[in-house]
């Protein structure tokens, strides 16, 4: 493996695995031994699994475009409707914030979806796949069997534009990091 590997002791109950782009990072009790080559090839299919998964959403990202849609709201207000006809639920609240990490959220018993604001760069079908998904939360709170089920009766592709949110995910990760680059080399001139 051609990656790094870094070992970070925590105060934590169990051992786990994290793969980036960077490498492979083992998190562990800190009175845990380890052995590096041992971890590697327990789990050396995950690993590489991960990686091979990782390498194909850079690829995707570096070929998507960034879109700046000014009417996010209105957009994801006619998607709401529209949906909610489908499903025949609506939520009672659509709010936008910053996100780091997700696309949407919801929140089941307070009928509640949370968007991020970083939505306004994606294309509007991917807008209205995320607004799809976080509604159909509505009827099935997690990721089971039935709710997939369900997307998959709604959007046959939705496996294609997991992948396209991914890779919009990373490409907008090192979109930021370029901002927060810039905005530290203004501030040190």
């Amino acid at each position: 493996m051609n990656k790094k590997v870094l070992i970070l002791k925590r105060k934590v109950k169990y051992a786990r695995l994290e793969v980036d782009l960077e490498g492979l990072r083992i998190i562990a009790p800190e009175n845990f031994q380890i052995s590096t080559d041992e971890i590697f090839q327990k789990h050396r299919k995950w690993i590489w699994q991960k990686i091979e998964r990782l390498e194909e959403i850079k690829k995707i990202s570096e070929t998507l475009e960034l879109y700046n849609h000014e009417d996010l709201k209105e957009m994801v207000n006619f998607f709401v409707e529209d949906i909610g006809k489908i499903l025949k639920i609506k939520p009672e609240r659509v709010v936008f914030r910053k996100m780091k990490v997700r696309w949407g959220s919801c929140h089941h018993e307070k009928k509640t979806i949370i968007l991020n604001k970083s939505l306004k760069f994606l294309p509007k079908e991917l807008i209205r796949y995320v607004v799809l998904h976080e509604m159909c939360h509505l009827i099935f709170r997690n990721h089971k069997n039935y709710f997939w089920l369900l997307i998959k009766k709604l959007d046959p592709n939705f496996k294609e534009k997991e992948k396209l949110l991914a890779g919009y995910r990373l490409k907008l990760n090192c979109y930021y990091d370029s901002i927060k680059h810039a905005k530290r080399q203004n501030n040190y001139w």
